[in-house]
């Protein structure tokens, strides 16, 4: 979708907005979906969070009555004076409080938020029509639009969405808006969270945050599933900011200043708007209730009934008054000195040539589809994907084209984007990285052990708050490294840090063996009461990381830690506080050139966690089985190093009597296991340090009488 604001659109080139509102009608279905179950729907949480606003702050009560008071009187003046049209524009930012989870909602959601407000504060909404005649005749354009800034505080060009992440979106209350503000005399400030305080959404009304005490925390926080109407949300829920935004004007809810709708007593209540008449109020479209003697307004905005389809003339009145008002800074929004400070004035600046894409790094033969993140109001797109190839044009095809990698490599990637006036380009380098099959040899056997992370293992800091894998000297399972998350410091609950692996070709394989080490402690005095659940998982992907697949997970509760709990950062005293695992992976699913290994660490601001000694094996996939004589073949050993058993894998290319030898470093032959005569094929036979000492041995494989190349096996 390209992105612009409608009214600006609608300005420049003196279209209609009820023609906008035909171009645009598949986006604003008159077809309501289905009503969802009762225990689905959520609703407003005004009314609630300003009773818990003023426990915290009793100061504030006393303090909103006379705002309030002023405000009133401010209304009735303003009804009499004539309350003149004139187009009230409010510049708008949505702030994004994620956890990398469906929260996230995409920049095309925050679009379509913007579109249906300022169809429905317009009366341009298509199901305006089947507005009951009763009401028909006082449905009103407020003539009052919403536009996304294209500039911050400070001046800079900016797109009107920021992203933060944080564990506060599953709370969603007033702290979530100390992550990030803008200052409200000069922005609407929108906060889209997971959880909105179990509401769909809630603000407060100007008078409730009139003072300075008040400015830090005055704007709509909104649940993403009742934002916009794609995405995570729909047609259905997406009245809610429609409904916040007229809180945040000074509208109550049609029943009067609660949050208990269908009470008889709400008959004796009002909300101060004459046109709209008294009513017990409505969480079901009843389009014929007369619950407090007259035809109730069941499809006004500030209603339950989930059926909403206008404000009434006295709503417009109140909500531009407010607008008109000093109290909470709301006449300062819409100067033309603010709109020209925020960007909002209908002038569209091209000032920024960006992209995105979700895979940066990917196989050869694989394609990746780009995104164009720039603004504002580009109408045509160059790329140059850096590998000879580009596509330039104006339709959306050209706006996320997808580009296919033939070759091995890393890509530079260039944008030139244009609005007809001007042109910007963007450059990321290596921003691409197409792997061959492959690239890690096999068998893997990777103990960290230089003074670099090798070029086959990559980093991703998933959240990007910091905490990553790094390599360390403090600790090792063997050898003088590891890699260490330093998670005891750590603040960002949830944080996600991952450790991936370059492919490996599996094509020959009959099974994937993966072995690895990592040492772990509770952060606290005991394990009894610490409540930390840390989770190390293991993904394998078999299309080059497209798609991951868990395969085991680790976790605080249960097989995570490996040592007593520790006050301090954690560091594993010796081999006794590491443990290991071995992961089989006997799918054939598997079994392919682009295999790929994830180590994930999850934080829930536990203790400190190393890993060490990754092996990995196939059998069958290094060739064993392609010899024609098994005796030439050195045997695979997983785990190596190890602390007890071991695996051993060997191919014979024919029927023939075994014996699995094992020498130590002086060529003493300490072992000899008699497998008896096996087929042709893999075989895998395990191995026990019966005679206990630690040490260097050499493992071969004796076929026929014909011995074959040793292995290596460390024993601890």
């Amino acid at each position: 979708m390209v992105r612009f604001d409608i009214s600006v659109i609608a300005r420049r080139w003196g279209v209609a907005w009820g023609l906008l509102g035909l171009v645009f009608s598949p986006l604003w279905s008159q077809t309501e979906p289905p009503v969802p179950a009762v225990g689905e729907i959520r609703y407003c949480g005004q009314p609630a969070m300003t009773q818990k606003l003023f426990e915290r702050h009793p100061h504030l009560h006393a303090q909103a009555e006379g705002a309030e008071a002023q405000l009133e009187w401010e209304t009735r003046n303003f009804a009499e004076s004539g309350n003149r049209d004139e187009i009230i524009v409010i510049p708008m930012v949505f702030h994004i409080i994620h956890n990398n989870g469906p929260e996230n909602i995409s920049d095309e959601q925050v679009y379509s938020a913007l579109e249906v407000l300022n169809r429905d504060f317009r009366l341009l909404n298509p199901d305006a029509s089947t507005i009951v005649s009763d009401f028909a005749g006082i449905a009103s354009d407020v003539e009052i639009e919403f536009r996304l800034a294209q500039k911050d505080p400070s001046g800079n060009c900016h797109s009107g969405i920021n992203r933060v992440v944080s564990a506060l979106t599953y709370d969603g209350s007033d702290a979530v808006k100390d992550l990030i503000y803008w200052p409200r005399n000069k922005y609407l400030n929108i906060w889209v969270v997971e959880n909105a305080s179990g509401a769909a959404g809630y603000t407060y009304l100007p008078g409730s945050v009139s003072g300075n005490q008040g400015a830090g925390i005055d704007g709509i926080v909104v649940n993403h599933e009742y934002t916009g109407n794609i995405g995570t949300s729909n047609n259905y829920r997406s009245r809610t900011l429609t409904h916040e935004c007229g809180h945040w004007m000074n509208l109550r809810h049609t029943w009067g200043n609660g949050n208990e709708p269908g009470l008889d007593s709400n008959c004796d209540q009002d909300d101060l708007v004459s046109d709209t008449p008294n009513t017990i109020g409505w969480v079901a479209c009843n389009l014929d209730g007369e619950s407090c003697g007259s035809l109730d307004n069941v499809q006004n905005y500030m209603e339950y009934s989930y059926c909403s389809r206008m404000f009434t003339e006295g709503q417009r009145t109140r909500m531009r008054a407010a607008m008109n008002s000093s109290t909470a800074q709301r006449n300062q929004l819409w100067t033309a000195a603010n709109l020209a400070a925020t960007g909002t004035n209908g002038t569209s600046v091209l000032c920024a040539a960006d992209f995105s894409t979700s895979r940066r790094t990917i196989c050869v033969g694989d394609s990746v589809q780009f995104q164009d993140e720039s603004y504002h109001g580009v109408t045509s797109w160059a790329w140059d994907f850096g590998d000879g190839n580009g596509i330039s044009g104006t339709e959306e095809g050209a706006q996320s084209p997808w580009h296919t990698y033939t070759e091995p490599g890393i890509y530079d990637v260039s944008l030139t984007v244009g609005n007809g006036i001007a042109t910007l380009t963007g450059t990321e380098t290596g921003f691409i990285q197409v792997l061959d099959a492959g690239e890690m040899p096999l068998p893997v056997a990777e103990g960290f052990e230089s003074s670099l992370l090798p070029t086959t293992w990559y980093v991703v800091d998933e959240g990007g708050d910091g905490l990553t894998w790094q390599l360390t000297s403090t600790a090792a399972a063997t050898g003088s490294r590891s890699l260490l998350i330093q998670n005891w410091s750590n603040t960002s609950e949830f944080a996600k840090e991952q450790l991936i692996s370059s492919t490996m070709d599996m094509s020959n394989a009959s099974e994937i063996v993966v072995s690895y080490k990592w040492a772990y402690s509770f952060k606290g005095n005991n394990a009894s009461t610490d409540d930390t659940d840390d989770r190390l998982k293991v993904y394998a992907s078999s299309d080059c990381g497209k798609t991951w697949v868990l395969r085991r997970m680790h976790r605080g509760f249960t097989d995570l830690p490996t040592a007593p709990p520790h006050v301090f950062p954690f560091v594993p005293a010796d081999a006794s506080e590491w443990t290991s695992h071995t992961l089989v992976l006997p799918q054939a699913e598997y079994f392919t050139p682009n295999f790929r290994l994830l180590f994930e660490f999850e934080s829930r601001l536990g203790n400190n966690l190393y890993l060490d000694d990754i092996n990995i094996a196939a059998p069958g996939a290094v060739g064993l089985t392609d010899l024609s004589d098994a005796a030439f073949a050195a045997p695979l050993l997983m785990p190596n190093p190890s602390v007890g058993e071991t695996g051993c894998w060997f191919g014979l290319a024919q029927q023939a009597p075994v014996v699995v030898e094992v020498w130590d470093a002086s060529g003493r032959l300490v072992h000899a296991m008699d497998a008896g005569t096996l087929g042709a094929g893999m075989h895998q036979l395990t191995l026990s340090p019966s005679w206990g000492a630690p040490g260097l041995y050499w493992v071969r494989v004796v076929a026929a009488g014909s011995p074959g190349r040793p292995a290596q096996w460390l024993v601890q």
